[in-house]
């Protein structure tokens, strides 16, 4: 536990660094609109790396009390990336897409500061993510550029594995060794990466493979997009193996973790810090943002972070 209090003391500490990046992102018209280009938000399903379409078939038809699929973009941010239709034969439907985050709260005033009209982020943590959504209800989970910012990756998986149907999907899509790029700052606390075929998560301290905690409850194929990226696709074949985790526990250890977050948060000294780096990283964001795509491209190559 005091491990975990730890990580989560280090996970307070990014969330300036978040903020005045998704602040700055909105703040700017140029940066906005290439977001909403970007993302396919009120587009068709599409994630890298698979057949998203026929992966959420698949699922669907395993879920027998599903109407519509129940899609998690969870550590989502604010970039409303994955899609919100799918085809059901020559039928187009609309996923029923919850956007997830633990940060929902600074990220709805930020959409309200700049007047988006966007879906409001639902509260929920990765690593308590059973607790915040029906088990085994979830066609499929969605996690791009966020299990590596958690404090506890391992645990956010085996979350997602309890959320989902049997036969449902969590998809994983990471930068590989981002934490190692971005030298450890704001939320890149994890680097996860591709070796041989397995799915690999570690740090300065630790290092998981994490085909080795799915074994008996899941498939998993892992690859490397053609752009670099760390793809993983996970069915869930079997019920979790309750030897992985401990409802009772689950709620001690959150309840502790809240408490450790409203002490560290309401801290003065701390409090003060995090309010100083925000105007801080807010102030490097409003610069960043401004610069055209390719100059900032090459400013992050010349520090050794593209």
């Amino acid at each position: 536990m005091e491990i975990e209090k730890q990580e989560i003391n280090q996970w307070i500490k990014g969330i300036p660094y978040e903020l005045a990046f998704w602040n700055n992102v909105y703040r700017w018209m140029r940066t906005d609109e290439g977001l909403v280009a970007w993302s396919n938000y009120e587009r068709d399903i599409c994630l890298e790396g698979i057949d998203a379409n026929s992966i959420l078939s698949s699922s669907l038809s395993c879920n027998r009390e599903a109407t519509s699929p129940l899609v998690l973009d969870v550590g989502s941010g604010m970039s409303y990336l994955p899609g919100n239709y799918f085809y059901r034969g020559e039928r187009r439907e609309r996923i029923n897409m919850k956007y997830i985050d633990p940060l929902a709260y600074h990220y709805n005033k930020i959409l309200n500061k700049y007047h988006r009209e966007l879906p409001e982020i639902t509260f929920g943590i990765a690593e308590y993510l059973s607790a915040f959504l029906p088990n085994e209800k979830a066609d499929m989970i969605i996690i791009q550029n966020a299990l590596d910012h958690s404090f506890s990756p391992i645990k956010g998986i085996i979350e997602a594995m309890r959320t989902l149907h049997m036969g449902g999907y969590l998809y994983l899509n990471h930068h590989p060794n981002e934490a190692e790029m971005e030298l450890y700052k704001g939320f890149h606390k994890y680097n996860i990466n591709e070796e041989n075929g397995k799915l690999v998560i570690w740090n300065k301290t630790v290092r998981f493979i994490v085909d080795d905690f799915l074994q008996g409850f899941s498939e998993i194929n892992v690859h490397r997009t053609d752009n670099g990226h760390i793809v993983a696709l996970i069915r869930k074949t079997n019920n979790v193996p309750e030897n992985l985790y401990d409802d009772s526990t689950s709620i001690k250890d959150l309840c502790e973790n809240y408490h450790q977050l409203f002490m560290l948060t309401f801290s003065k000294n701390l409090s003060a810090k995090l309010k100083c780096k925000y105007c801080l990283y807010n102030v490097i964001q409003f610069l960043a943002q401004a610069l055209p795509w390719d100059i900032k491209m090459k400013v992050k190559k010349f520090i050794g972070q593209a």
